[in-house]
């Protein structure tokens, strides 16, 4: 099963679920973790009070082959024709998407951890794998809202560089589980 989940970010993190652009207008974190400003393609939304948007989902798709072994792929994507910023300057305010990208990655990472950790998944019901994949989901909204909240959306450096510390250190705990090779 494949399921595409997209989370825009906006500064203040407000979530939209849409089907993803194509594969060029995506960014595999796996493949180039970076983004700059030249990747944040849509026009700023003249209504919106926010300075940025960064669209990110989690594509995942689980699945038992006909041998009984589970397989599965997750990824961490960045969507450009949906991401924009007021200020594309600004390395304060890339550095706040930055880590909503790298957060996302996150999430990844626990959800190919769930899945490693999974006894005997083949004989799980899918409703109960969905149950455990929807509540990943709901901590990762969680997390990207309490990001923005916490760093009043990347203006307060102490709080960003607590929030720095915090994701790259989670991400190198989940280190064995980054990108599939």
């Amino acid at each position: 099963m494949m399921r595409f989940f997209f989370i825009a970010i906006f500064l203040c993190c407000t979530t939209i679920a849409v089907a993803p652009g194509t594969l060029l207008s995506e960014i595999d974190w796996c493949n180039r973790k970076q983004i700059s400003w030249s990747d944040f393609w849509r026009n700023p939304d003249p209504y919106s009070r926010y300075s940025a948007v960064s669209a990110t989902y989690l594509q995942e798709k689980h699945a038992c082959d006909n041998f009984g072994q589970f397989k599965y792929s997750v990824k961490a994507v960045f969507v450009k024709d949906q991401s924009w910023s007021r200020d594309k300057r600004s390395t304060r305010l890339l550095h706040h998407e930055q880590l909503h990208f790298n957060l996302t990655e996150l999430h990844a990472r626990k959800l190919r951890k769930l899945f490693s950790d999974l006894r005997n998944p083949c004989y799980i019901p899918e409703r109960r794998i969905q149950l455990m994949i929807d509540s990943l989901y709901d901590k990762m909204e969680f997390a990207h809202r309490f990001y923005d909240d916490d760093t009043f959306h990347g203006l307060n450096n102490e709080r960003q560089q607590f929030w720095d510390e915090l994701v790259n250190s989670a991400l190198e705990e989940l280190a064995p589980f980054s990108c599939e090779q």
